[in-house]
């Protein structure tokens, strides 16, 4: 959709300028200015300003139309990833109800064409806590090739002072699947999902991503505490 304000998009006022720079024989700067008062807004600046609202409204709309949390969809594509690579599954027949710790693993993978970490451990009662470090760059991980304790292990969130996140990671996110009573990840939009940290600009980014399928259980469902 191209988006318009006041009826003007931003490619007419582009093509206005471009007008108003020949029989001027004034910058292309200048010409974006004029153009953009004669439409009706103080400045090309301001007309950009109010098309990046109504940019950010309509993508808040459509991510409301989906019923789509932009967090719980990533857990859902890496729930998807890990069970497609045989990392986790839902035969808990062999397993010790009560018992923690058997399932427990990472590893390095890509999600919607990123580096990212997923992360998965028992708690109890057969239930996995799923995290995703998204834009993971583990060659910037300050704790990555240290040694002992301080070396990067990969338990639910870096090891590294939170300060530092910025610079290697983009979003540390994570929720919990449901295995013993039901196939399903737990709670419903954005309810039970937790947020760790998530760098500047990225919800937005992940807003955009397409909405993911569950595969072999629900995305939503009843949140045990």
């Amino acid at each position: 959709m191209v988006l318009k304000i006041k009826g003007y998009t931003a490619e007419y006022i582009k093509r206005m300028a471009k007008s108003i720079k020949k029989a001027e024989g004034i910058t292309h700067a200048e010409a974006l200015e004029k153009a953009s008062i004669n439409c009706g807004f103080h400045s090309w600046k301001n007309f950009q300003n109010q098309l990046k609202n109504v940019a950010s409204i309509q993508r808040q709309e459509t991510v409301k139309s989906l019923n789509k949390d932009p967090y719980r969809n990533l857990i859902v594509a890496a729930i998807n990833e890990l069970l497609q690579q045989k990392k986790i599954n839902f035969d808990v027949n062999n397993e010790q109800p009560g018992k923690a710790g058997d399932m427990d693993g990472h590893f390095l993978t890509k999600l919607f064409g990123q580096n990212c970490a997923i992360l998965w451990r028992e708690i109890s009662y057969q239930e996995l806590m799923i995290t995703v470090w998204w834009k993971y760059d583990h060659s910037k991980n300050p704790q990555a090739n240290l040694t002992g304790n301080e070396r990067e292990n990969f338990n639910d969130t870096p090891l590294a002072d939170k300060r530092h996140y910025r610079k290697f990671v983009g979003a540390v996110v994570y929720g919990w699947l449901e295995r013993l009573t039901g196939h399903y990840l737990m709670g419903q939009d954005g309810e039970h999902i937790g947020k760790y940290y998530v760098r500047k600009g990225e919800k937005i980014e992940l807003e955009e991503l397409p909405f993911i399928k569950s595969e072999g259980y629900q995305s939503d469902g009843k949140f045990y505490r």
